[in-house]
């Protein structure tokens, strides 16, 4: 069947924006498309930390275990401190005489220190001479019996094989003596000198008996034994030297042997005594010379010997404070610093200290006297207390001016229920 013309012409449709085309010149890919930041887009909220359960549980568990930890570590630390200022008061001296005696009650007590020490020193040779020594040594004597002793100068003391050795001046032993309940022999310490020169009297620790009381009752009960050997003994051609140096070297021998005399002696004192070298006796023998290591010298030796008087530090102090300031019944006090006080024998130097009973002394000076703390009574008075009856403890030590507590932890307000945690410091006196 002849189709018509308009069956052949296609229908004109009507155009939509995806029947435009591309221009020819232009790709896809270069669609404009706005550059897009990071700073620009915001997070949808399923992104963000807030929307994770479990990472915010592990932020707060870390801040609870560092804040567990910080506390664990400051209760280990815990405790406390007293820190406080003592009662004090000023006291001056002025040649102030002080009696102190060996015995007794309600007294102030002292003893007696000796110490010894020998030193020499290299002097240029000056020729040669003929010499004769005799060996010399300290010996302490003993008296068994009830009475005091006396021995004229040269008295004898011999060895078992017989050497003979003597005093130079008279002697006095004290009689023995109930110590404590305890029998204590007198004792004395001496130098004696072999009876005739030479080598063959220097021997070593030896004991003695007085060959002038054989045949009596005391010959058992007088005797003695060595302390130091017997040397110096000589007879031959020896060295000589120039009399001033020697006289200087002996005069430098003696200022040193002082010296290490004091400081020696201070260092064996007993912690809670005290050694006033004022109050000592030092005494120099002049030892034999000896050879040298360099054969054109001489070594001068001199042997020095200290007698202290030593007191018990609070004794002294608070004996000496009870003149000035008035104390209650028990207290106790120290000085701030006692080498501001000057001390001297009131009646001179003895010469022998160890057969005093009785010493007098003068102290003239200015210190600070301080009040002791009982320090262990006060810690067990403030264990577990709470800190608001500080004030109220510190009533019953009325020789504490003030005082500042501080507890670890800082959170704590209670004194540790151990005493040993509870640490006591005293405050200098300004």
């Amino acid at each position: 069947m002849p189709q018509k013309i308009e069956d052949m012409i296609v229908p004109e449709r009507k155009r939509s924006i995806r029947d435009i085309p591309i221009p020819a010149g232009r790709r896809r890919s270069e669609v404009f498309a706005p550059e897009i930041r990071r700073s620009d887009v915001v997070p949808s909220r399923e992104n963000t930390e807030y929307s994770n359960p479990s990472r915010k549980r592990l932020w707060l568990a870390i801040v609870g275990a560092v804040l567990l930890l910080t506390f664990a570590t400051l209760s280990l630390f815990n405790g406390s401190t007293l820190a406080y200022i003592p009662k004090s008061a000023s006291v001056v001296f002025d040649k102030d005489i002080f009696t102190a005696r060996k015995t007794g009650d309600d007294n102030l007590l002292f003893s007696v220190i000796k110490f010894s020490k020998d030193k020499g020193r290299d002097v240029a040779a000056s020729g040669d001479q003929e010499a004769q020594r005799k060996a010399s040594g300290t010996i302490i004597v003993y008296n068994a019996s009830s009475k005091l002793q006396k021995f004229r100068a040269t008295t004898r003391f011999a060895t078992p094989d017989g050497k003979t050795y003597q005093v130079k001046d008279a002697i006095s032993i004290p009689a023995k003596k109930l110590v404590s309940g305890v029998e204590k022999l007198g004792t004395l310490e001496v130098t004696v000198y072999a009876e005739f020169p030479g080598a063959e009297s220097n021997i070593g620790l030896n004991d003695f008996t007085l060959p002038g009381l054989k045949g009596t009752t005391l010959f058992s009960s007088i005797y003695a034994r060595s302390k130091t050997a017997m040397t110096g003994g000589f007879v031959g051609v020896e060295k000589i030297v120039n009399k001033e140096e020697e006289t200087q070297a002996k005069t430098e021998l003696e200022t040193a042997l002082k010296d290490e005399l004091i400081s020696e002696a201070q260092a064996q004192v007993p912690e809670d005594f005290i050694l006033i070298p004022s109050l000592s006796a030092v005494t120099f023998d002049d030892l034999e010379q000896s050879g040298s290591e360099n054969k054109d010298s001489v070594t001068i030796n001199k042997r020095g010997n200290l007698q202290g008087v030593m007191f018990k530090r609070s004794d002294l102090t608070t004996n000496l404070a009870q003149k000035k300031i008035t104390l209650a019944s028990g207290e106790l006090v120290d000085f701030s610093d006692l080498n501001l006080l000057n001390f001297a024998f009131a009646d001179g130097v003895a010469n022998d200290l160890s057969l005093l009973d009785t010493t007098k002394f003068s102290v003239t000076g200015e210190t600070i006297a301080v009040w002791r703390t009982d320090e262990v009574a006060l810690k067990a008075d403030l264990v577990g207390k709470h800190k608001k009856d500080l004030y109220s403890v510190l009533q019953n030590y009325p020789t504490v001016v003030s005082a500042t507590a501080t507890i670890r932890p800082f959170w704590k307000n209670y004194f540790p229920s151990d005493g040993a945690k509870i640490t006591m410091k005293k405050l200098p006196i300004n």
